[in-house]
C-alpha cells in the first residue's frame, strides 16, 4: 500500500508526526508509529467516509501506550488497522473493546493539513 511505503521515508515522517510520535517512531524503528490518525483520516476519505466506516480511537487514559486510531466498518464490524503493527511488533495486544467512536477535527470533505501534506508527498490522488 502506498501509506505503508510513505511511512518509512524520513523526510515525511519529520513533516507529518508531532514531536513525541516523531521520537517514538525513530525508537521503535517501526516505521507505522504515530501515523494512525492521519492514516484512518486518509482512508476513510479515500473509502467512502461515514456510509461506510465508524473512526474509533482508544483513549490514552484508558491505554498506557498512547491514543490509537483504527476505522471500524459499518455493518460487518471488521477492523482495519494499517498501523496494528506499532504494537503487535512488540508483542502488544490492542485492546480494541476499549475503542469509542469519534470524528476527525477536520471539515468532512476536506483532509487535514497533515493529512493534505502525507497524501500529496505519498502521491495519492484525492
Amino acid at each position: 500500500m502506498v501509506l505503508r511505503k510513505a511511512f518509512k521515508i524520513k523526510e515525511i515522517k519529520e513533516s507529518v508526526l508531532d514531536e513525541e510520535w516523531l521520537a517514538r517512531n525513530f525508537e521503535s524503528q517501526i516505521h507505522s508509529t504515530g501515523f494512525c490518525r492521519i492514516a484512518c483520516e486518509i482512508i476513510y476519505k479515500l473509502t467512502g467516509g461515514k456510509e461506510r466506516w465508524t473512526v474509533k480511537v482508544i483513549s490514552k487514559k484508558q491505554w498506557e501506550h498512547g491514543s490509537h486510531y483504527y476505522l471500524e466498518e459499518k455493518g460487518t464490524k471488521i477492523i482495519l488497522d494499517i498501523t496494528s503493527d506499532q504494537y503487535t511488533l512488540k508483542d502488544i495486544c490492542i485492546p480494541y473493546h476499549l475503542g469509542r467512536g469519534t470524528s476527525f477535527r477536520t471539515n468532512p470533505e476536506k483532509l487535514s493539513k497533515k493529512g493534505q501534506l502525507l497524501v500529496k508527498c505519498a502521491g495519492i490522488n484525492i
